[in-house]
């Protein structure tokens, strides 16, 4: 994903749109555990190999100014269906980057305003997976509480 990605001990990144945070470096291995502590964490720890990072779908965070300046141009705009890009919501969630994920809010809630705020389970399973995976990234940048992010989006959207 991104090339030759050093971390070291406190680093947050997102790997498969969950926030984990670097707690030991090895030699030749990565450990991360969940940055949020939610009760199906249960002490669940990741190893990655170093030579495997750049191929393990991870990447550092988004900073609080690019987020603040995305959320500006997708979440927070008025925006047209045919304003947006055109790609699968459930292959886009797993690229793992924030800007996909943010546009995948903004249409399944474009859809969903125009078919009188319902949305089929599986998009609206896909909604929220997407609204989960940017409120931890939002929260993780600002400081903040993954319901706070939340709110956050939804003003937006609104």
């Amino acid at each position: 994903m991104t090339a030759k990605l050093k971390l070291k001990v406190g680093d947050l990144v997102v790997r498969f749109g969950k926030i984990l945070k670097v707690f030991q470096v090895k030699q030749d291995t990565v450990n991360l555990k969940p940055f949020f502590d939610f009760k199906g964490n249960n002490g669940l720890t990741y190893s990655l190999n170093k030579k495997n990072l750049d191929d393990g779908n991870i990447r550092l965070l988004v900073s609080k100014d690019k987020i603040k300046t995305l959320l500006n141009q997708i979440i927070n705009k008025a925006t047209l269906e045919t304003d947006s890009p055109v790609f699968d919501a459930k292959t886009a969630l797993c690229q793992n980057k924030f800007e996909e994920t943010l546009w995948v809010i903004k249409n399944l809630w474009l859809e969903k305003k125009e078919k009188l705020n319902t949305l089929s389970g599986g998009k609206l399973s896909i909604f929220k997976r997407a609204i989960n995976q940017a409120s931890e990234e939002i929260a993780a940048s600002n400081n903040i509480t993954p319901e706070k992010a939340e709110l956050l989006i939804m003003k937006g959207l609104k």
